[in-house]
Formats: C-alpha cells, sequence, structure tokens
C-alpha cells in the first residue's frame, strides 16, 4: 500500500483529490495539509510514500517550499501541480528535486498515472509542459552562474571549485599555497554569501550552476 499525502489550499480541490486517490487499489491517503505549517507538521509526523502539492500552497514561495520539502524528507517522492504557463517555476521545481510535474486541470486517470510511475521510482512530466522548458532551464542554470560570480571573488569561486571537486581544507590549502585558516575563512564567506550551510550544498550548487563540470 502506497502512502500518499495532500496538500492544497483549495478545500474543494483537496478533498476531491483526496477521495479519488483514496479509491484506487494500492494507494492510501493518509492525511491532508491546507498551508505550510501543517504540511510540514504531517510531513514529520506521517512519513508519506508520496506527496501531492500545489507548491504556491497559502501563497508560499513555491521553489523555496521545494527545496525545503526536498531537503527535509529526502526520501518521499514529491509530485507537484503547476500551471503550464508557468516555466519559471516548472524549472525552479525540476532543479530542487520533484520527481513528477502535473498540470491541476489534468484529468483524474492522468493524475493517477503519475502518482503510481512517481510511487514507482520513475519520473513524470506531463506533455503539455515541455515546450520551452529546457531554454527556461538554462536561463535559470545561467542567472544563477551569474549571481554567483558576482558575488564571489575569484579566490571564492576557485575554493568552491576545489571544495566541489572533493578536497579537504588542507589538500586546498596545498593545492593554492596558502593557509589552512586563510581557506577555512574563505569557506565561511562562500557560504555565507551563497546561503549554503555545507559541503554537500556547495558540491551541488557549483555543479547546478556549471562552475565545476562532472
Amino acid at each position: 500500500m502506497t502512502s500518499v499525502l495532500i496538500a492544497d489550499d483549495y478545500p474543494f480541490f483537496r478533498r476531491g483529490l483526496s477521495t479519488f486517490v483514496d479509491e484506487q487499489p494500492g494507494l492510501k491517503v493518509i492525511g491532508e495539509a491546507a498551508d505550510r505549517e501543517a504540511l510540514l507538521r504531517l510531513c514529520e509526523e506521517l512519513r508519506p510514500q508520496v506527496l501531492l502539492i500545489d507548491p504556491n500552497l497559502d501563497g508560499c514561495d513555491s521553489v523555496a517550499l521545494v527545496r525545503d520539502l526536498r531537503e527535509r524528507f529526502p526520501r518521499m517522492r514529491l509530485i507537484t501541480f503547476i500551471t503550464p504557463d508557468d516555466q519559471e517555476t516548472l524549472a525552479g521545481c525540476i532543479e530542487n528535486g520533484v520527481d513528477g510535474c502535473i498540470m491541476k486541470n489534468a484529468a483524474p486517470p492522468l493524475i493517477l498515472s503519475a502518482v503510481r510511475e512517481v510511487a514507482a521510482g520513475g519520473n513524470w512530466l506531463q506533455r503539455e509542459m515541455t515546450p520551452n522548458l529546457f531554454d527556461e532551464l538554462r536561463r535559470a542554470r545561467q542567472g544563477e552562474r551569474e549571481r554567483a560570480q558576482a558575488l564571489l571573488s575569484d579566490r571564492e569561486t576557485q575554493i568552491l571549485r576545489l571544495l566541489a571537486e572533493g578536497l579537504r581544507n588542507a589538500e586546498i590549502a596545498e593545492r593554492l599555497f596558502i593557509s589552512e585558516r586563510t581557506v577555512k575563512v574563505h569557506v565561511a564567506n562562500v557560504f555565507g554569501k551563497l546561503g549554503l550551510h555545507d559541503r554537500v550544498q556547495a558540491t551541488r550548487y557549483a555543479i547546478r550552476t556549471g562552475l565545476v563540470r562532472l
């Protein structure tokens, strides 16, 4: 049985979708949320396998909410409802790790197909959402790279690239012929300027923005 949590601030849509999903074989709706606070609490308490969510929940920053959910609940499968003309939100959600995106006005059988595919470990993107998506992803990546380049000094950018390569502070110090204490200062500056908290986030950021290539 696959457990499903549904989050949407429109009660009629949320209730109707919950009833429909709960009637399907192998699926069980274990909770509903109408705002961010309730959503995070239920995710923590119930640990659903699949979350169906309107990321603009109760006026939330859609991409920030998706990012927060992915970091807090990495094993949870995440499907977002997005309007096809909102390419910026669509690109941001995909970049931050959603497993499926579907239009809110999609037919119930299509929503069910998305839930089953994502629950089985796959990904789902409704066909109508794909026009201009790749252009938007490239623009978002370019914009983030330009932001990083504007915020960081040449030395800090160099430090970020070496962090993403997996080097420890002592190894970076040896590579750049500087002290380990100086490296620590640069690392703290990089984290502070980019809003990062650890080396894993720094590595993901550097790869996502194209500052390093795998």
